[in-house]
Parts: structure tokens; sequence; C-alpha cells
């Protein structure tokens, strides 16, 4: 093998993974910005989708679950870790598992306190590509751990000033 093809071979799975991970870091800044046709842009059309005990499914109705269920929070954020990528460049699949830390702020409730979750999440995702573009086969959403934050009493002092919660508009820059 010459030189030249052994960097065509190497340049080819780097797009691929870089590719990969670009759908990742749409899918986490698309669902905290409220965005859900760049959630589907995530996803081939024939997807299946398993939010843990939450959601399992089609794609046309995660969206429709993400839909109904995101509004109800003051704020998500999605924190991905980098994706450990099993690439089949020839078959054009690839395994992919990436670790998260998610964080969703409710409301306050009827005592006037807001309520915090932060969970530790794995996602297991088979990819294809089709049409020259990777995009999500299969999703597996599984919480490892989670945490209620603020459930005592809210702090004091906010531990940064008031400013723009990001997230709630797919026009959120």
């Amino acid at each position: 093998m010459t030189i030249e093809a052994t960097l065509e071979d190497e340049l080819a799975v780097w797009g691929a993974e870089r590719a990969i991970t670009r759908v990742i870091q749409r899918y986490a800044r698309s669902v905290d910005a409220r965005d859900f046709e760049a959630v589907r842009a995530c996803f081939h059309p024939d997807a299946q989708i398993h939010y843990g005990d939450f959601y399992r499914g089609g794609l046309d109705q995660a969206i429709d679950f993400l839909a109904a269920s995101l509004p109800a929070l003051e704020s998500t954020l999605h924190v991905f870790g980098t994706p450990w990528i099993e690439l089949d460049l020839a078959a054009g699949e690839a395994r992919v598992e990436t670790y998260a830390i998610n964080s969703a702020t409710y409301p306050p409730g009827s005592d006037g306190r807001s309520m915090q979750n932060v969970s530790g999440a794995r996602y297991t995702d088979r990819f294809a590509r089709r049409d020259g573009s990777w995009a999500i086969v299969e999703r597996r959403n599984e919480r490892v751990w989670a945490h209620n934050l603020a459930e005592e009493g809210e702090p004091e002092a906010p531990v940064a000033g008031p400013g723009p919660i990001r997230g709630g508009s797919p026009s959120d820059p």
C-alpha cells in the first residue's frame, strides 16, 4: 500500500468519524434549543429510538414525545463526552457509544422552589451512511445515575449573575 492510499484511507475514516461526531453534537444542541426539525435531521426516517422507560418507537413519535414533554421544563442542558466510534467504512455502518451529563430544570412548584435533575447517561447508537450522509438508525439512551437538586431550598445567592437562559427556541444562537 502506498503512502497516498494510506492517507486517503485515514482521511476517509477521519471524515466519517467527524460527520458522526457532528450529528451527536447537533442532537444535543437541537434538543436544548427545542429545534425538533434539527433533531429529526440527526436520524434516518426509519430510525428506532429508546429513551429508557420514557419512550420506545419510531422517529415521528419520538419527535412528538419531545415536543410534548420538553416545553414543561424551564431549560435543559445536554453535555456529551467524546464518542467511542467503531466504524465499518466499507459497509457504511458505525456503532457509537457516548456518555453524557444531562440537566433539566423544572419550574417552581407550589412552594415556590424549582428543582433541577442532573443525570449521567449512556447513549448507544447505530449509524448508517445513506446517500452520502451519516445519521442515526437506532438510539438507546440509558440513565446511569440521577440526582434531584434544590429540594431542600434554594441557595442564598445565585452561583452566577442573572442572564439569559439558553434553550427553548430554535432561533437561540
